[in-house]
């Protein structure tokens, strides 16, 4: 500035140098995160932008107090060491928080939030041993952060301290009403805060992780949370008022988070991951229905979608689900899902209260959430009174990241392997280590089927094996699950035992929607209008399916005997086309072709129909 007193003006109100770099640190890291989530899981500006105003504004309130003359009163030394630990445990929280946040991405394609830490609280040392790490290794590590963060504060202190005393030294006393315009700016703050904090609740990170919410969740629409009374036809089905004329027997829905059919025996892997599942499709006891589909890529609308056989665009509210339609015959529907369901983002309660038995990972704090003997544990002591009227549904999480391996199904070794470039596992490990729960899943499996023919029920059961969507095993350089919805994220084994021995025509295309019909149609009960599948036992007069995720929408059709893809961007349109009969598959975007036009104009149509839904 040419004018002298316009600068020292400008200086008064300016924050000190060692503020500003402070500030600017903070500001990248807290960018170099959240920005990789955004960018990895098409996130939006506004989430980031927040994060940046709530640290940068945290850090500034931390430093005011130190920047006051009133404190001088304060020894030297003590006000040193008090702006080092309170600066430095902050600053370390913030990194655990942002290494739980990007884990959570990985791990179940959701934000991190306190609830689920406070229900895993317990199992620290499991989950470190999941990811390669001893209890001794994690607090060597651990420590050995903090006290580098620790040293670089105690050296900024000292810098700090110059500038404080010099700036106090100085006549034209620079940088002494900057506390003034912070609380301005706090002000600000407060009241723009207090106009849009349901906003902020839904999008900023550290609003999500403390409140358990679902906004950053792109797992589902937003719809499905929605509290609202049930109207018309879905308060009829939901009527406690008991429906006759039906045939009872048992039913068994089995999922296995994240299996993907390509990578189990029974659909021809290379690897026998499915000896039990192999062994009663050859014997003619199984029946495998090939090119199924998950309707998304994560675990939140992939079981509601299966329960309510509804498609992702259809989910814009708390669906009717099986267990609802099931209640008005005197089923007994119990629940018994390893993982933690309770705390995951609101799950158990749009699955619905038409449940008489509910059993997952949190009502044992003492084990592991994801273990898949819990489940074999309730099923021992099940009361399998009314066994005709029993609606099962299990959920296995042997095969996903988290899920809890015993050593005994650690065929493919090595299964801990670091990438330390990419910071996660090798694809070698990642690939033999999700096999190996894979093979787990199938052993949980038999001893399922062992005790239903103990207790008299497989011989009249009727058992569907599924999945609520696939995982990435390094394809496209990916692994997990929740991404766009390409073969290894959606195309899911569909496996149904059939202990009277029902017919099961051939079908070009099935879905996750098509189950619940199946259970009800094994009934003789009459299947919602509203619902979208298909009962394996009919011929499917349809030649597309659809499945989705949160940024992506798309449709999988048969046309002429051959399967193609569209999936079209929601944000920007952008169309990718895929012939999926092809050795290269998604490798090749067909959507510009010529010769393609005419196919493009009819998957682009079958995907407008989901626009058009209500």
């Amino acid at each position: 500035m040419k004018n002298p007193h316009l600068k020292i003006l400008f200086l008064k109100w300016l924050p000190p140098k060692h503020v500003m770099k402070l500030t600017l640190v903070w500001f990248l890291q807290a960018t170099a995160v959240i920005g990789y989530v955004n960018y990895t899981y098409d996130g939006y500006f506004m989430r980031l932008f927040m994060h940046w105003i709530i640290v940068c504004l945290l850090l500034i309130v931390l430093m005011i107090p130190f920047d006051l003359k009133s404190f001088k009163i304060v020894p030297s030394v003590v006000r040193r060491i008090t702006l080092v630990l309170i600066l430095s445990f902050v600053h370390y929280f913030l990194l655990c928080f942002y290494v739980m946040t990007i884990l959570g991405y990985k791990s179940w394609s959701g934000p991190f939030t306190f609830e689920l830490l406070s229900a895993y609280s317990g199992h620290i040392d499991v989950l470190l041993n999941i990811y390669g790490l001893s209890v001794e290794a994690a607090i060597i590590i651990f420590l050995f952060i903090w006290l580098l963060i620790f040293a670089g504060y105690y050296y900024y202190s000292g810098v700090a301290a110059e500038e404080f005393t010099a700036n106090e030294n100085d006549a034209t006393q620079p940088h002494s009403r900057w506390p003034v315009l912070v609380l301005f700016l706090v002000m600000i703050f407060a009241i723009v805060y207090s106009n849009s904090y349901k906003s902020w609740q839904m999008s900023e990170p550290l609003h999500i992780a403390w409140l358990n919410g679902h906004g950053c969740l792109r797992q589902a629409p937003q719809g499905i949370f929605n509290k609202r009374p049930l109207s018309g036809e879905k308060q009829s089905t939901t009527s406690a008022e008991p429906y006759e004329g039906i045939t009872p027997r048992p039913l068994v829905l089995i999922t296995v988070d994240a299996l993907r059919s390509d990578q189990m025996g029974v659909y021809g892997a290379p690897r026998e991951t499915t000896p039990f599942l192999s062994h009663l499709w050859r014997g003619g006891k199984l029946r495998r229905i090939d090119n199924a589909y998950s309707i998304c890529t994560t675990s939140f609308c992939g079981m509601i979608g299966i329960l309510s056989s509804k498609y992702w665009h259809q989910l814009n509210e708390p669906p009717v689900n099986l267990a609802d339609v099931l209640k008005k015959y005197n089923y007994r529907n119990s629940f018994l899902l390893s993982g933690d369901t309770t705390n995951f983002f609101g799950l158990r309660q749009v699955l619905g209260s038409h449940i008489d038995l509910f059993c997952d990972g949190s009502i044992e704090p003492k084990k592991y959430a994801n273990d898949d003997r819990s489940v074999l544990g309730w099923l021992q002591t099940y009361n399998w009174k009314s066994a005709d009227r029993t609606f099962l549904y299990i959920h296995l999480m042997s095969a996903h990241i988290i899920g809890l391996r015993d050593p005994r199904f650690k065929k493919w070794l090595p299964d801990k392997e670091w990438d330390i470039p990419k910071l996660f596992y090798s694809q070698r490990a990642y690939q033999n280590n999700y096999h190996n729960g894979v093979l787990q899943a199938d052993n949980t499996i038999r001893q399922i089927f062992e005790i239903l023919d103990r207790e008299g029920m497989l011989q009249r059961a009727l058992i569907v094996i599924t999945a609520d969507h696939g995982e990435f095993l390094g394809e496209f350089d990916n692994f997990g699950h929740g991404f766009e919805p390409f073969e290894p994220m959606v195309r899911i084994p569909m496996l149904v035992y059939d202990g009277l021995q029902s017919n099961y025509p051939e079908r070009s295309l099935s879905s996750q929607v098509d189950v619940a019909p199946t259970m009800l149609y094994a009934i003789g009960a009459a299947i919602p209008k509203d619902w979208s599948g298909i009962p394996f036992q009919l011929a499917a007069p349809r030649k597309a399916v659809y499945t989705a995720c949160y940024d992506v929408s798309g449709v999988v059709a048969d046309i002429g005997g051959q399967r193609f893809k569209f999936l079209q961007k929601r944000k920007g349109g952008k169309e990718m086309l895929f012939d999926l009969d092809t050795q290269k598959a998604e490798s090749i975007n067909l959507a510009a072709k010529p010769d393609m036009r005419k196919i493009l104009a009819s998957m682009r149509e079958l995907n407008q129909l989901t626009q058009k839904s209500k």
